[in-house]
């Protein structure tokens, strides 16, 4: 629904403006509003667009947490050094706040940041080896408990505290022919009436009006209750002007954003060796180039309904005619005199389209390419967004 949005607030959700759909809109949006605030490692999109950025610890600086790669272990990672020049946690961060609205932090945060890691350490469980239930992950003693001045009862499990915070992380053995194989719906395919799955029907089903009207109370868009066609916003029908006759439109080619080898999403991207190693090269078929005049290295200009981007191309036939590939996660880069991004981040491209899934369309949209006769330095030679830093009081 409409609201009146004064404020914008990002602490501890990475780079939003970069990484949602409709960026340019996105940009908009920030420098409308009255104030925008961020908390960060480095200055990424989201933060530059900011008013305010407040120096976020990374983990290495935090007193330390848990990660879990699969079911069968888990890791638990610890402080390396103390936070840097005037670099804050996100609970410091919300705490100072409250303060300053006349909040009770006690009542908000009634455990320390020790007491909450401890709390976790306790409460990890690990399978029994005969797979009945679970038990205890970590021994805990007395000790223990009063080296980290915290509250807590010691307990017996299968790695000391000592030794788990040693090695950071504890895999459960596996055997041939161990109890902790698990397949999924095996005991409704076993015995479907005393095991009905948590449907309509308590079957499997290929007609759910559940997921329907779960998809249409989004407010996005609606799907039906059973597999048919869906038309696609901004899909391969609409690179055409008259789909019937295959004449196609003013945005011809279908775009497909990838994960790239640089990044993760938009982490890491500022890293120039990485930047050099790969360069965000759309990737073109050579007969798409050859319509538009385009070769080898040249930079081209991509441009959607929704903004453009400028790159160098990659000419390669693994790639079908009439699609295009850019690796998503590029740390905006837009020149204010013409409106388009140099770095390629495909969200300047994608809308923010409804899918029928509750998503937005943050794969793939509708574009056209021709040949760019400006010039670009390669992005790992760009100036780094680098803010000197002094270490401060508090």
């Amino acid at each position: 629904q409409p609201c009146d949005i004064k404020l914008i607030w990002n602490l501890g959700v990475g780079n939003p403006l970069n990484q949602a759909t409709n960026l340019m809109r996105g940009i908009e949006a920030f420098r409308k509003v009255e104030f925008v605030v961020t908390a960060s490692h480095f200055l990424t999109t989201t933060a530059k667009y900011s008013d305010l950025v407040l120096p976020a610890t990374t983990e290495w600086e935090r007193i330390g947490g848990f990660l879990s790669g699969n079911p069968e272990m888990l890791i638990f990672y610890s402080q390396v050094t103390e936070p840097l020049y005037e670099a804050k946690d996100d609970k410091w961060i919300v705490k100072e706040v409250a303060k300053r609205l006349g909040l009770d932090t006690e009542e908000l945060f009634p455990l320390s940041p020790q007491q909450m890691l401890f709390n976790q350490v306790a409460g990890a469980t690990v399978m029994k080896e005969d797979g009945s239930d679970y038990e205890p992950l970590v021994t805990i003693t007395a000790e223990d408990i009063a080296e980290l001045g915290v509250e807590g009862t010691p307990q017996q499990g299968r790695i000391s505290y000592k030794e788990f915070k040693e090695k950071g992380i504890y895999q459960v053995p596996r055997s041939p022919g161990d109890v902790y194989t698990y397949i999924d719906y095996k005991d409704f395919i076993d015995d479907p009436e005393n095991n009905p799955l948590g449907t309509e029907s308590g079957k499997f089903q290929i007609h759910s009006q559940g997921l329907a009207d779960t998809i249409e109370a989004y407010g996005w868009d609606t799907i039906a209750p059973i597999a048919q066609y869906k038309y696609v916003l901004e899909g391969f029908e609409e690179t055409f002007q008259d789909f019937e006759a295959g004449v196609k439109g003013e945005y011809p080619l279908q775009l497909t954003t990838i994960h790239y080898p640089r990044r993760s999403h938009s982490t890491l991207d500022n890293v120039s060796v990485l930047r050099e190693a790969f360069q965000n090269r759309l990737y073109m078929h050579p007969s798409d180039a050859k319509e538009r005049g385009i070769t080898k290295d040249d930079l081209v200009k991509v441009t959607s309904r929704h903004g453009t981007v400028i790159r160098p191309v990659y000419l390669t036939e693994r790639i079908v005619p009439g699609t295009l590939t850019l690796g998503q996660g590029a740390w905006a880069e837009i020149d204010e005199k013409t409106g388009y991004c140099l770095a390629g981040a495909t969200n300047v491209l994608n809308g923010g389209n409804p899918t029928g899934q509750g998503v937005q369309a943050y794969n793939s949209c509708n574009v056209q390419v021709e040949k760019y006769v400006g010039t670009l330095k390669p992005d790992y030679l760009w100036e780094k967004r680098i803010v000197s830093a002094q270490k401060g009081g508090n």
